[in-house]
């Protein structure tokens, strides 16, 4: 079966061409993350494939990505709230092969009907188009997800980086290796909203991702093995996707390193169930 890395970043140096969001230390604007660079990676650690998210609502690379290197990569976008023809920007990826979106939350008041959120319209398109939303959004917009789950059955939603619910906006750090950082407790306070959405809505998946961010320890993050855990018995190995975050880990603690998580945290799975993590449940996603 193909080995998928199920999410990860390549990007262009800001120019008018290529305009990007830009972090500081993480992702300056004269920082190049290149296909081919990732390319060798992939082949050095035996990937076969990976999805490519793109790091802002900016689409050009990404699309050129995927054109490039037809069957190697699947690409999902980032949505953007101010866009003012959301359904417009949807059909257009759609054309260029981009087969999913990120959302850092779904921008409504708790407690909101979820038919009354300027992204419903957008969401509803998505799942009659068999697009895959990305979610790395705060644990106070699940319960939106969640109503938008119960109106849009079927919508493939894939929650980010091992099921943390982080505030993007205000609580991301940079590391001394020019890693995002989220100084969470562990177990994280989201984790049982995470496995509630997971129990009641099988369209939802998760990343075995992430884990550098959120750990106080070193390598191979011991102290993520009861969430790491949790998640495995909420989801299942046929959805939860394997991904690396390339390129915030190239040096620390490598990239073959980053994969190899599955079998230091969840060594007693079966080979079957290894190999859907590492690639089927990605493949199952995804049209590459």
């Amino acid at each position: 079966m193909d080995v998928v890395d199920g999410h990860l970043h390549l990007f262009k140096p800001v120019s008018d061409d290529y305009p990007r969001a830009i972090f500081d230390i993480m992702a300056p604007p004269e920082r190049e993350e290149t296909a081919a660079r990732l390319l060798e990676a992939m082949d050095a650690a035996g990937v076969d494939r990976a999805v490519f998210c793109a790091l802002s609502p900016h689409d050009r690379f990404l699309a050129e990505v995927l054109a490039d290197h037809p069957g190697k990569f699947a690409g999902v976008a980032v949505y953007d709230f101010e866009d003012s023809d959301p359904l417009a920007t949807l059909q257009r990826r759609i054309d260029a092969g981009i087969e999913g979106v990120r959302f850092y939350g779904l921008e409504g008041e708790p407690g909101s009907d979820p038919e009354s959120l300027a992204v419903f319209p957008a969401l509803a398109a998505m799942r009659d188009a068999g697009m895959k939303a990305w979610f790395y959004g705060p644990a106070d917009q699940v319960a939106l997800l969640d109503g938008c789950l119960e109106l849009l059955p079927g919508l493939k939603v894939v929650l980010n980086h091992l099921g943390f619910l982080p505030n993007m906006h205000l609580e991301l750090r940079v590391d001394d290796y020019r890693r995002p950082r989220f100084d969470m407790p562990l177990p994280p306070p989201g984790l049982e909203v995470v496995e509630a959405l997971a129990a009641k809505h099988p369209s939802v998946h998760v990343h075995l991702s992430g884990h550098y961010a959120f750990s106080g320890a070193p390598y191979p993050y011991r102290d993520l093995q009861e969430t790491t855990d949790r998640i495995y018995a909420a989801f299942g190995a046929e959805r939860m996707v394997m991904a690396s975050d390339w390129p915030w880990i190239r040096e620390e603690p490598g990239y073959p390193e980053t994969l190899g998580v599955i079998d230091q945290l969840l060594g007693g799975i079966s080979e079957a169930e290894r190999e859907m993590i590492r690639g089927g449940t990605a493949m199952s996603l995804f049209n590459f």
